[in-house]
């Protein structure tokens, strides 16, 4: 889904705030794929990292997590027939109503139905996408193109939703309508991340809180595999009923609870109850490091987590490992993991920004040939972006 040529003409912002140019190549896409028409309204939404707290969102766990300067950008408008469109990237979709197919088009419109939840009613829209987050890469293109779609759709029928209806919206759209067995983490990253911080989420409380990144000197590097990442598919569904399992066979309420007691579970939940109980584990850990500016620490962390996604919750591949283990054998690499639910998707790096490029070749090599590489920076979500329609709770 990459950004097409962008027509200013054809957009019209709410509040007359200024597009950015990913919202003008959705427009471009739009128009070019269904001519001329009525101003369309705009949303963009970032893609998500987590540093560490890798699927333990659904079992009440703690994650520390980030929004991230890959962005993607819907554009929509009524349509003139009554039909439903979307176009990406020149692959167009259309139905009559908004239903689930498989196929581009499924969270746009989840997006749209979900928001009759909330008493937003949408004519049939025709729907344009341009993204620079990379598909099926683990960095949470999904949720993106669910935040940007509601966004859009809000400013078009003059709308305002709260955060957290926001989040409810997203979550309703994945979960209920296109059928993701997906946690909170998605959304509650993307829409409440701040620039410059790292988000912590206590998905047992709730609770939110930030902490800036304290390093200058040091970033992420993120490279794709080239291996396509579902959530969808039948791995992520069979580990996270594996950890559910676990914790009631523990007479666990969460991950959180279990602490040691992983080893008087069966053999085959072993493995996942002891991923789920150290991994939130870690990332109190994390939250500890960043407090105290230990990259070393975090490094060790991020490292640790990818051993036991890897032995323990058996999510990554050959690829995956052998990127990881790349990245940390370049100078100035504190630590390297897969990111997102596994299964393929990307790497993640805790680097020194001047051997950044280096780290980021190192993992390309190891990576499908041209799946890309970026150095990605810690940015603020759709409650930012979007204050016009996305309100505080009241």
């Amino acid at each position: 889904m990459r950004p097409s040529a962008h027509h200013r003409t054809a957009v019209a912002r709410c509040q007359n705030a200024e597009m950015t140019d990913l919202e003008m190549g959705a427009a471009g896409e739009l128009e070019a794929a269904f001519g001329p028409g009525t101003s369309a309204a705009s949303g963009v939404a970032p893609g998500r990292v987590t540093l560490l707290g890798e699927h333990v969102d659904y079992v009440s766990g703690r994650i520390a997590c980030m929004a991230i300067d890959l962005t993607l950008a819907v554009a929509v408008r009524p349509s003139a027939d009554g039909h439903w469109r979307v176009v990406s990237d020149g692959h167009r979709v259309e139905r009559p109503a908004p239903s689930m197919a498989r196929d581009i088009g499924d969270r746009v419109f989840a997006a749209a139905s979900a928001l009759g939840r909330f008493g937003v009613v949408l004519p049939p829209l025709d729907i344009g996408v341009a993204s620079r987050v990379p598909r099926s890469s683990g960095l949470s293109s999904s949720a993106a193109l669910t935040a940007a779609s509601l966004v859009a759709m809000l400013r078009l029928a003059g709308a305002r939703l709260s955060s957290d209806d926001l989040v409810a919206a997203a979550l309703i759209a994945e979960r209920e309508i296109v059928g993701v067995p997906c946690g909170d983490l998605d959304p509650l990253a993307v829409v409440y991340s701040r620039a410059g911080s790292v988000l912590l989420l206590d998905c047992a409380t709730g609770s939110r809180e930030t902490r800036g990144w304290p390093w200058p000197e040091i970033g992420l590097v993120v490279a794709s595999s080239g291996e396509r990442h579902d959530v969808q598919g039948t791995g992520y569904r069979t580990r996270r009923a594996m950890a559910e399992r676990a914790c009631v066979t523990l007479g666990a309420s969460g991950c959180q609870e279990i602490g040691d007691r992983w080893r008087d579970l069966p053999g085959e939940l072993r493995a996942a109850g002891r991923h789920i109980a150290t991994e939130t584990r870690r990332t109190d850990a994390a939250i500890a490091a960043l407090e105290a500016g230990d990259a070393h620490r975090l490094g060790v962390l991020v490292n640790e987590s990818h051993e036991s996604l890897s032995s323990d919750y058996r999510i990554s591949t050959e690829r995956l490992d052998a990127m990881t283990a790349a990245a940390r054998r370049v100078p100035g690499c504190y630590g390297a993991r897969l990111v997102g639910g596994g299964f393929g998707g990307s790497a993640l790096a805790l680097v020194d920004r001047s051997a950044a490029d280096a780290c980021a070749a190192a993992m390309a090599a190891a990576a499908i040939p041209d799946a890309g590489t970026w150095l990605i920076e810690p940015s603020a979500g759709v409650a930012v972006l979007a204050p016009d329609v996305v309100t505080s709770p009241t």
